[in-house]
């Protein structure tokens, strides 16, 4: 593998696991849509699949795999390190405490949610990605066909893993359809606002490494 390629290698590894983890903190947050309730999550999990394109596009699928379970371990390890600093004693004068457990200490269901919905998506996507570009026709042609056109399912999964484990039977049930759909639809729609620069990355990258 050449400096070059190994280079982007290392960014992408770390962007992907870093998008995971600032995603799931983000999720803390529900937000008022003109009334529909939205993890804040989804400002930049779209990446995600963005970064994953790219890596699966350039590095393979075997190679893909091994970050997203990288990303996997070190969100489980952000969980628990997390955990262990809530228990520890507050130092006297330290008011904190609770503002730190409120946010750090964040729902389980959001945790086993994400990581659920990350884990199955990703992998489908990747699958799904590969099984198109391997094919005759189109998507076998274009990148951006392949990326939108795998994405299109994977965010399926993924909104409906998530929601489901997070968010079912906290929210009312309308309230819940309603941001399962609106995050379904709010992430692909990011996405393919976003694919015009994912084009270019992947253009540059072919030239480059």
């Amino acid at each position: 593998m050449s400096d070059r390629k190994t280079k982007a290698l290392i960014y992408f590894t770390a962007l992907s696991a870093g998008t995971l983890l600032i995603s799931n903190l983000s999720a803390i947050k529900l937000w008022d849509l003109f009334g529909i309730p939205v993890d804040g999550g989804i400002v930049l999990f779209p990446l995600s699949y963005i970064l994953g394109d790219l890596i699966i596009e350039f590095f393979g699928l075997k190679t893909s795999k091994t970050i997203i379970y990288a990303g996997f371990t070190i969100n489980l390890i952000a969980v628990f390190v997390f955990y262990a600093v809530i228990a520890l004693p507050a130092y006297p004068g330290w008011d904190m405490q609770d503002a730190f457990a409120m946010v750090l200490g964040f729902s389980p269901r959001i945790i086993l949610g994400s990581l659920c919905g990350f884990l199955s998506s990703s992998l489908l996507n990747n699958y799904l990605f590969v099984k198109m570009k391997e094919s005759d026709g189109f998507f076998a042609k274009s990148f951006i066909a392949r990326a939108l056109g795998s994405s299109v399912v994977a965010h399926i999964v993924d909104s409906a893993v998530f929601e489901t484990i997070a968010f079912l039977g906290v929210l009312s049930f309308p309230e819940f359809m309603k941001q399962m759909i609106f995050a379904y639809l709010l992430g692909l729609l990011l996405e393919t606002i976003l694919a015009p620069v994912e084009h270019v990355i992947q253009k540059h990258l072919e030239k480059k490494i």
